[in-house]
């Protein structure tokens, strides 16, 4: 019977488990069928395996008992109905030729089975490993210790309150909870209360502020997210007129301007041509976040909160804020 016929009426159904090469992970073999092929090609050619192959096909015509190789008869010692490996024991797999240059006396100077490989080599199957989320759409959740002390603190402003805080009662939640300048007071309360009730209860300001995890996310970004309409992703001229409202009617230090309101209109104009001549490098009238970042109007805010001369946070600002 001729080996080469045999050969290609089995070889449809090749197992690559009946190679036995150690050397090559079972996983390759698998996805890669060709591969599995190739190396049966090559295994079949060898003079051991053409050999192996007529013995088994005389012991089968005269009807002797046929040796499976991997079965218990086989597993303890050789024989001559072993498999014959396409590497012998003891020895390195050959270097693949694609992978050598020169002439063969430098080769065998210059590489080795260890320096270069065998391109069948094993391959390590792969770990499945699971990726910490690093991306929050609405900024990092805030830490448990965090999260307790700002709601400690909220419950204790929100006490007294039956129902909640009305607008003039909100200014300390202003500052102590979320560390804003006072005059933000009633545009964070507006924006929170977005039926027009006139009072926001803990449970809502716990919404915004906790949970939508306003708690974690920079001054500059927070202030950005309370004075920017829901639509944009950008601050214009009229996004600033209430807290500039709010600042002339609450600070100490603008107390005279208070009997004059057109002149009062013509300051909190003058301060937004500031700010935004200033910080909006682009000159678009479009104020984003990465400009307010870079300049320093967030410092001069929470320094007018503080600071009763009015004109002293004038001059720190270096004529770019307030």
């Amino acid at each position: 019977m001729d080996v080469d016929k045999v050969v290609g009426e089995e070889v449809c159904c090749l197992d690559a488990e009946l190679l036995q090469l150690p050397e090559v992970s079972s996983f390759v073999l698998k996805e890669n069928p060709q591969l599995a092929e190739d190396l049966f090609s090559q295994w079949i050619s060898l003079s051991d395996t053409c050999r192996l192959v007529k013995t088994l096909i005389d012991d089968a015509k005269a009807g002797n008992p046929i040796s499976v190789p991997g079965s218990s008869t086989n597993a303890s010692g050789g024989g001559v109905n072993s498999l014959p490996s396409m590497f012998p024991v003891g020895s390195a797999p050959p270097i693949s030729p694609r992978s050598s240059s020169g002439s063969p006396s430098t080769s065998k100077q210059k590489t080795s089975p260890s320096s270069l490989g065998s391109p069948l080599k094993l391959v390590r199957e792969p770990v499945w490993e699971v990726i910490p989320q690093f991306y929050f759409q609405n900024g990092r959740p805030a830490a448990s210790e965090l999260k307790e002390h700002c709601l400690s603190r909220i419950n204790h402003l929100f006490s007294n309150g039956l129902d909640g805080l009305l607008i003039h009662e909100f200014k300390p939640v202003t500052k102590i909870v979320c560390k804003l300048p006072s005059f933000f007071s009633h545009m964070l309360f507006r924006k929170i209360d977005v039926d027009c009730t006139g009072i926001v209860t803990r449970e809502a300001f716990v919404k915004y502020w906790v949970d939508s995890n306003m708690l974690t996310l920079d001054a500059a970004t927070q202030i950005f997210n309370i004075l920017k309409q829901s639509d944009c992703k950008y601050l214009t001229q009229s996004d600033f007129k209430s807290i500039l409202r709010e600042l002339l009617a609450t600070h100490s230090g603008l107390e005279f301007l208070q009997n004059t309101p057109e002149f009062q209109e013509r300051y909190a104009e003058t301060v937004i041509y500031r700010i935004f001549y200033y910080i909006n490098r682009s000159g678009n009238g479009r104020l984003t976040l990465r400009e307010l970042k870079r300049g320093n109007l967030i410092d001069a805010m929470h320094h007018a909160d503080e600071e009763d001369d009015i004109n002293k946070v004038i001059r720190l600002g270096c004529q770019q804020t307030l």
